[in-house]
């Protein structure tokens, strides 16, 4: 599986090199580090440093379920498998949950059919439902419903059929049919399940991105710990879970550490949304990705040195790694500074993906 992390990476990185409309400002990479650094030393003053580096942000809203809840890993699969495309075409009413939009929206829709007593984990629930049903269960503020609401169905309907006819009725069992190791899991969830499929190519090179399959693994194992048996065990340097948030790109925009050319700009204004495996999408996506493998690269040789180790001594702890603290820096930011990101473009991608 080591190998597998290493081919991926030389392959978004390859991507990253050859693109032609989106590109890294490394100069700019520098500035961002000490922002994500400043970060860390508020949140360890605060003394909430396990939980910017241990596990992620987005997972302690109310509307999560409770960690010792025997329905969690498969709440958790239903949230991710429908948690993409969320953004709303121009010129329609953006779709809200209690003034909540995006990610934590869908967090508060499917907590509340759950408290309405539907069983939104259960994939003999969830392979039934009629469109009829759907309209109700995702039904926002002022009538207006979630994007894609067909697709969601037809989709809830097809992973609920795997799980049924191959793991006995619960993701649970996929969990434990990969034996702790959280490799394995992003693989088979990537591979078993076609909506976590994300297989394209770019210049001729088949390009697999495994975005949406891994923050499904980081969800299950910052909520399982070693003593549940549904933990699971990450060798190596984890994968980011950036595009949890389709509007997190936003940030790097921001920052002028992810620039586009004239083009991207132009083709974004007069079509409004990129196609899943388009050169573009693909482009926006990999060099994305090599920003987060560049921060952390960057800071994990920064955080090294006596200044920071002296006042933060959890720093030098053999397992320490900045993956979480980069995802949760970037989602946090995006949640403070949303009104001012949104002068920024965002790149609406149409796709099951993210």
């Amino acid at each position: 599986m080591q190998s597998q992390n290493k081919q991926d990476t030389d392959t978004v990185r390859y991507v990253a090199a050859q693109s032609q409309d989106v590109s890294i400002n490394m100069k700019k990479l520098t500035e961002l580090s000490i922002e994500v650094i400043a970060y860390m030393s508020r949140n360890y003053d605060n003394k909430n440093f396990n939980a910017v580096t241990r596990s992620y942000v987005r997972l302690s809203s109310e509307f999560h379920p409770d960690k010792d809840d025997n329905r969690a890993a498969d709440w958790l699969f239903v949230l991710n498998t429908l948690n993409f495309a969320l953004w709303t075409e121009k010129d329609m009413k953006e779709w809200k949950v209690d003034g909540l939009t995006g990610y934590v929206a869908l967090c508060a829709v499917i907590k509340r059919a759950i408290d309405d007593g539907k069983s939104m984990w259960d994939p003999k629930f969830y392979t039934t439902l009629s469109m009829v049903e759907m309209i109700r269960i995702f039904q926002g503020d002022d009538d207006v419903t979630i994007p894609r609401l067909s697709q969601r169905l037809i989709i809830l309907h097809e992973v609920g059929k795997v799980l049924l006819d191959h793991y006995n009725g619960t993701f649970a069992n996929c969990i434990k049919s990969c034996e702790h190791d959280a490799m394995k899991l992003m693989v088979t969830i990537h591979d078993k399940f076609p909506s976590y499929h994300d297989v394209t190519k770019y210049g001729g090179r088949s390009v697999k991105l495994y975005t949406k399959a891994w923050t499904l693994v980081a969800d299950i194992w910052a909520y399982f710990h070693l003593e549940h048996e549904l933990w699971i065990e990450i060798k190596g340097i984890k994968y980011s879970t950036i595009f949890a948030d389709y509007r997190m790109v936003q940030v790097f925009n921001h920052f002028n550490v992810l620039v586009y050319s004239k083009r991207f700009l132009d083709t974004l204004e007069k079509e409004a949304f990129f196609l899943h495996g388009s050169r573009e999408e693909l482009e926006m996506r990999c060099c994305s990705l090599m920003i987060i493998r560049y921060l952390h690269q960057m800071l994990m040789e920064t955080l090294k040195q006596d200044t920071f180790i002296k006042r933060i001594p959890e720093l030098k702890l053999p397992g320490f790694d900045c993956t979480c603290l980069l995802d949760n820096f970037l989602w946090d930011y995006r949640q403070v500074h949303d009104e001012q990101l949104k002068k920024n473009v965002l790149c609406n991608v149409y796709t099951e993906n993210y």
